[in-house]
């Protein structure tokens, strides 16, 4: 009996295998491929079906006073790491967001690079955006937060939610890397849709 070959061409190459080793491999690269499929299938379908909570919610994390950070001064947070109430005497309207400082000094630093002290994600609890959906059914998205949990990564602000008896940010720290690399990547879906 003559032992069959058969060409094989994967990208850019082209060889001869014979066909009884394609015979033996065939239920292997079958379920591998398969596999291949059902992970691409599941992975873009879940990409497709997030929705996110609260994402018509305005840019900025205001009432409707328009004030930021519930009227906490945003500077001292990098100053004295520490959240302090700021006073309606110093304040500043950026963007159409009312903020408020504890001094005039607070209130200057700010004046001068507004982006340096604005909180990441528009004043939103960071974990928010990184969480999945969680067993109440709450997808990732916008959600409040309590301007006294929060944490400076990297000269920038992160905000949390921190009632109830759920504090995000003690969950956002037990993978601080991957929360961070997903909040940054939703925030960017939510404002792109718009």
């Amino acid at each position: 009996m003559t032992n069959l070959s058969i060409y094989i061409q994967e990208k850019d190459s082209v060889w001869l295998q014979p066909l009884e080793s394609i015979k033996k491999n065939r239920m292997k690269n079958s379920c591998l491929i398969l596999l291949a499929l059902l992970t691409t299938s599941v992975s873009h379908s879940q990409k497709e079906t997030l929705k996110f909570a609260n994402a018509d919610a305005p840019y900025h994390n205001v009432g409707q006073d328009s004030l930021a950070v519930k009227g906490y001064d945003v500077t001292e947070y990098f100053l004295g790491n520490t959240a302090s109430k700021g006073s309606s005497e110093f304040q500043y309207k950026n963007q159409g967001v009312t903020y408020l400082f504890a001094s005039e000094k607070n209130r200057s630093l700010f004046i001068e690079n507004p982006e340096k002290y604005k909180p990441e994600f528009g004043g939103y609890c960071a974990y928010g955006l990184a969480m999945e959906v969680d067993g109440n059914g709450y997808p990732p998205g916008k959600y409040p937060v309590n301007p006294k949990t929060f944490k400076i990564i990297d000269d920038k602000l992160y905000l949390f939610y921190n009632e109830s008896g759920y504090n995000f940010l003690k969950v956002w720290e037990s993978n601080e890397k991957g929360n961070l690399e997903k909040a940054n990547e939703r925030w960017a879906i939510i404002h792109r849709e718009k």
